[in-house]
């Protein structure tokens, strides 16, 4: 499973109230795979609880965890997501990583077939430039979740 970015997402009831499961409408943006789409959500809750550990910031309140079918709860919209995860979190999660000394950084374990060769400190550059996409997407308006 990978993530997708919409640019829209709505539900609607193709039979009235309570006669059947809730459908998902999504806007797609036609994208032909980024730095987010291109990656399964492992190396974000990794990611995640590595920028706990640094800066006290919980990414995984940023994305929706459900599937779209059947599934009338709001989507967690792009702005409330840049209250917790903007510009500033980026550059302040870079300065606490960087900022300590190489033998006390956080390790990544998650290891893929692309970054195999990849240093500790390249693929916390890796993750922070996939969150900076995701940042980027909700600056943009879009919604960040599972395919529909």
């Amino acid at each position: 499973m990978r993530f997708h970015h919409y640019r829209a997402v709505g539900w609607v009831l193709a039979d009235g109230p309570l006669r059947g499961p809730y459908t998902a409408v999504v806007t797609h943006d036609d994208c032909p795979g980024c730095l987010v789409c291109q990656r399964t959500p492992e190396w974000f809750m990794e990611f995640a609880r590595l920028a706990r550990d640094l800066i006290g910031v919980n990414l995984r309140d940023c994305l929706h965890w459900g599937h779209l079918q059947d599934n009338p709860q709001p989507l967690i919209v792009p702005a409330s997501n840049l209250q917790a995860c903007n510009r500033a979190t980026l550059m302040r999660l870079r300065e606490a990583y960087y900022g300590l000394p190489e033998t006390e950084r956080p390790v990544l374990t998650g290891v893929w077939s692309h970054d195999r060769h990849l240093s500790q400190d390249d693929r916390f550059a890796d993750r922070l430039a996939i969150l900076a996409r995701m940042v980027e997407l909700w600056e943009d308006g879009q919604y960040i979740g599972w395919p529909s």
